[in-house]
């Protein structure tokens, strides 16, 4: 065998192992700008993720956690599970919470309520604080809202994460 054959079968064979079993580096992700940060909020996505409001869509997946909807909130912005549900009589609050543990402080979130035919009902825009483990956003006076099928949408800049259906029936039916 001539020895540039035997040169090249030695590179073949050992270059990939040396690359493999090299040194391990890992890259530190500097976290100190506010790039993820969603200061404004759209429902309209946004190309790009040049602007405040444009984020990864994987990231705003990330940031938001745990969306439930529920007849009663604990003080800490969680809903107990016994208080779970998606059924709501007349004039009952309807309210909803959401994990923001790992979204970047400063970030705004807003939910909108739709009503049956799409009928927007009601937004709500809050800023995720240092130290926020949950947030909390409340239906209002839902009194005067007919029987039928709503939502609540979860955006965070011009990322829809989360969407909760929920209906309004007899009272008779709610708390289930």
């Amino acid at each position: 065998m001539s020895l540039k054959k035997m040169l090249a079968i030695f590179v073949l064979v050992f270059l990939p192992l040396a690359v493999a079993c090299g040194p391990n580096e890992t890259a530190e992700v500097d976290n100190s700008d506010a790039s993820d940060t969603a200061t404004t909020t759209s429902e309209q996505e946004q190309p790009g993720t040049e602007q405040p409001g444009d984020l990864n869509p994987v990231e705003a997946q990330m940031a938001i956690d745990d969306v439930t909807l529920g007849h009663a909130m604990n003080s800490d912005n969680t809903i107990s599970a016994d208080q779970q549900g998606d059924d709501f009589g007349p004039g009952e609050t309807v309210h909803l919470s959401m994990e923001v543990g790992d979204t970047p402080a400063g970030s705004l979130v807003k939910v909108v309520w739709f009503g049956p035919g799409e009928t927007r009902i009601n937004e709500e825009t809050k800023t995720v604080n240092t130290g926020d483990k949950y947030l909390a956003f409340h239906s209002g006076d839902t009194a005067s809202w007919a029987k039928g099928d709503y939502r609540a949408e979860v955006w965070i800049g011009d990322e829809k994460v989360n969407q909760q259906q929920f209906q309004i029936v007899d009272k008779e039916e709610a708390g289930r």
